[in-house]
């Protein structure tokens, strides 16, 4: 093949780039496509960027594992700064799902720079618009002007829909200014300007559907919202398998919409409908549905109804932890291939020690191999820790409960054993009139209290929301009485008005004893209960 055939493969995967997120069966088999005339070629650049767009599908179906594996693969062949530029923003939103946001947010800065420098500017859109997950949902200092600029770069290079995209962006961190109205308006114009691009615009709408759906619920209007949140649903599941995380999200509004109307019996239903969807995709996004449905069912004062969802999602929990775990175990068979492929270079770097070119060819192989493996061990051991840890204040999170109910449950430990259940008290009207930012440092300030009033021994875990279950092995009722009464007036003297004027906070407290650990779930029941006793009783109290 000549010349010209590598241009015309480049062009393809290109177009199939730009389209990926409406169709992804197109793009895949283009894709591979690309891929084997890229191999007839032995052209390096050509099978990374084919590589690199097979992960990207992957990535967008929930697949972790087999973006993993693509971009393992592609990682060799990234030879020009381009192809290292679109792999780099693949790998950014890859380890972001993952849970590795330092190496996220590195990889994303570091597609960004390849692209400049490479000066395409269709190639800087496609970084920052994957660098947009990262940078949005960590949230970097300088977010307002990055969406900008992706917007200004979008128009430039004539793509539409990312210019859509960019608005869509725009309006949700407008809305989460609390500027509902700016938010609007901007959503209207994502709308306007996806319009002309059917069919390929049905993900786009549905994204946009999902924003509009949210704006609305929080303007009060939730007859409107919960009608956008359906559409969105209907978009993503009208062809193909749905984005796992848009439609999580999507449902999780649909949900809150129905309950704001009333309707908690259709929330349930509608929750469990998007669970039994999603099938064994993406555990952490079933889990964020039935959690958004347990907290419903429980305000609603049906709380066995609650403790059987919240079980379910514990469940689905523990999927995503063996997840996780199969995904450090596709990184552990990358390092072994990796080493494999070291020993083959020292073979033949024996059988030619005599050419000195080629002996210092395989000695840089080596040390680039040795470098991946260091980066495959890196991230297998942050997926390990991330895999147990609240990504917002650093405390153990279900995952983690879940493995240890289950340790208990083998092996117990020697007793008493206690365990408690920590709710905020009004905690949304926190968030209601002093804005989420403000509720986010609330959660990290409760946490490190919580953390510096328990002993060494203790574990502390966030279940989700303004709620925290307290691990006291070898605790009898008195003493966890007494502690759970310290954390309480911890919290409640603490200086709230430091983060923003006027604001006050308590917690209600459950507390349970048993002989042994050997049946945590029938503790947490117990201390859950007990909880509802000390919010009946009227909040800021202990019940044990």
């Amino acid at each position: 093949m000549a010349a010209g055939d590598a241009i015309e493969v480049h062009w393809a995967l290109d177009r199939a780039r730009d389209l990926h997120h409406e169709d992804h069966d197109a793009a895949l088999a283009e894709a591979i496509r690309c891929h084997e005339i890229a191999r007839t070629l032995d052209d390096a650049t050509l099978r990374c960027r084919a590589l690199v767009l097979q992960a990207a599908v992957m990535l967008q179906r929930g697949d972790l594992q087999g973006a993993v594996a693509l971009t393992t693969e592609a990682e060799p062949f990234a030879e020009d700064d381009a192809a290292a530029a679109e792999l780099a923003a693949v790998q950014g939103q890859l380890n972001f799902f993952a849970g590795a946001y330092p190496d996220a947010l590195a990889h994303a800065e570091r597609a960004i720079a390849l692209a400049d420098g490479v000066a395409d500017v269709s190639l800087q859109v496609f970084t920052r618009r994957y660098a947009c997950v990262v940078f949005g949902n960590i949230g970097v200092s300088d977010w307002h002007q990055r969406l900008h600029e992706v917007l200004r770069l979008s128009i430039v290079a004539g793509h539409a829909w990312d210019e859509a995209m960019s608005r869509n962006d725009i309006a949700h961190y407008t809305m989460e200014t609390g500027d509902l109205d700016g938010a609007e308006q901007e959503i209207t114009a994502a709308f306007a300007t996806a319009q002309p691009l059917a069919p390929d615009n049905r993900f786009a709408l549905a994204v946009f559907s999902c924003t509009r759906s949210e704006i609305r619920l929080r303007a009060g209007r939730a007859e409107e919202a919960l009608a956008d949140a359906q559409r969105a649903v209907d978009f993503l599941t009208s062809s193909g398998d749905p984005n796992p995380y848009l439609l999580a999200m999507t449902v999780v509004i649909e949900v809150q919409a129905l309950l704001a109307l009333g309707r908690l019996d259709e929330a349930e239903r509608s929750g469990q409908r998007a669970v039994e969807r999603l099938g064994e995709r993406v555990p952490q996004a079933r889990s964020m549905i039935l959690s958004t449905v347990a907290a419903a069912l429980r305000e609603a004062g049906r709380t066995e109804e609650a403790f059987t969802v919240l079980t379910h999602s514990v469940e689905i929990e523990r999927a995503a932890f063996q997840e996780l775990s199969a995904l450090q175990r596709g990184l552990e068979r990358a390092t072994l291939e990796t080493r494999a492929a070291r020993t083959e270079s020292d073979e033949l770097a024996a059988k030619n020690r005599e050419l000195e070119k080629v002996v210092q060819e395989l000695a840089d192989a080596r040390s680039a191999l040795e470098r991946r493996t260091s980066q495959l061990e890196t991230l297998q051991e942050q997926l390990r820790e991330q895999a147990d840890r609240d990504w917002l204040t650093g405390l153990h999170n279900r995952r983690y409960l879940a493995r240890e109910v289950g340790r208990h449950a083998a092996a117990p430990g020697p007793g008493p054993f206690s365990l408690a259940v920590l709710d905020l008290d009004h905690f949304k009207v926190v968030n209601d009139r002093f804005g989420h930012p403000a509720g986010d440092e609330v959660l990290m300030r409760v946490a490190a209290l919580l953390l510096g009033e328990m002993r060494g021994q203790d574990v502390v875990v966030r279940t989700g929301g303004e709620e925290f279950v307290l691990l006291m092995p070898q605790t009898d009722a008195n003493a966890a009485a007494t502690a759970c009464e310290r954390l309480r007036a911890a919290i409640r003297d603490e200086p709230w008005d430091r983060i923003a004027p006027g604001m006050t906070l308590t917690a209600s407290i459950g507390v349970a004893t048993a002989e042994t650990a050997g049946d945590l779930r029938a503790l947490t029941e117990i201390a859950d209960q007990r909880l509802y006793e000390a919010k009946r009783a009227g909040r800021d109290r202990v019940v044990a």
